[in-house]
């Protein structure tokens, strides 16, 4: 895996993964495999609700663990748009932070960021790029994105061999 943040506002992470391509995108599309590895792991009873349509939109929650600090509530979510969509291929879709802390305060004018996954047949597996943009410009903000970025595919990995 190789990460890199750039300017504060942008995170890009290669992986390869031991699965074909379609196998590596079902996992970012399909609502009962997506709600188990997104959120890296973290809270207890996740879910996803996926319209996998350019427009359609997505939200990916989990019940909060108790001892997490940081949002306030009972449940973290993340939600957003598809803005495209190419089976197999590429995915590019808006996320938004159902939360009233950090950079997504009230007043602080919470910003949409985008995620780009692009996945390329490397031998009889998947090379994956994901870009994660339009983050605040502070970079805390980026590495602590970057830090669950590289949490959460850890996780797919291992999920992905369940799967296969």
């Amino acid at each position: 895996m190789s990460t890199e943040i750039h300017d504060g506002i942008a995170v890009r992470v290669t992986r390869r993964f031991d699965h074909d391509p379609s196998v590596v995108f079902r996992a970012f599309t399909d609502p009962t495999i997506a709600a188990r590895w997104m959120w890296a792991g973290r809270g207890s009873s996740p879910y996803a609700q996926i319209d996998l349509r350019v427009g359609g939109r997505y939200r990916i929650a989990i019940a909060a663990d108790p001892d997490d600090d940081g949002w306030p509530g009972s449940e973290r979510a993340m939600r957003g748009t598809y803005i495209e969509i190419v089976p197999n291929s590429r995915l590019v879709y808006t996320v938004h932070w159902d939360a009233d802390v950090g950079y997504n305060r009230p007043g602080f004018g919470a910003i949409d960021e985008a995620v780009i996954v692009d996945l390329v047949a490397v031998g009889d597996g998947a090379g994956l790029t994901l870009q994660h943009v339009g983050l605040p410009g502070d970079v805390v903000s980026a590495e602590t994105h970057a830090q669950g970025i590289e949490a959460s595919l850890d996780l797919l990995s291992t999920l992905l061999e369940e799967i296969g």
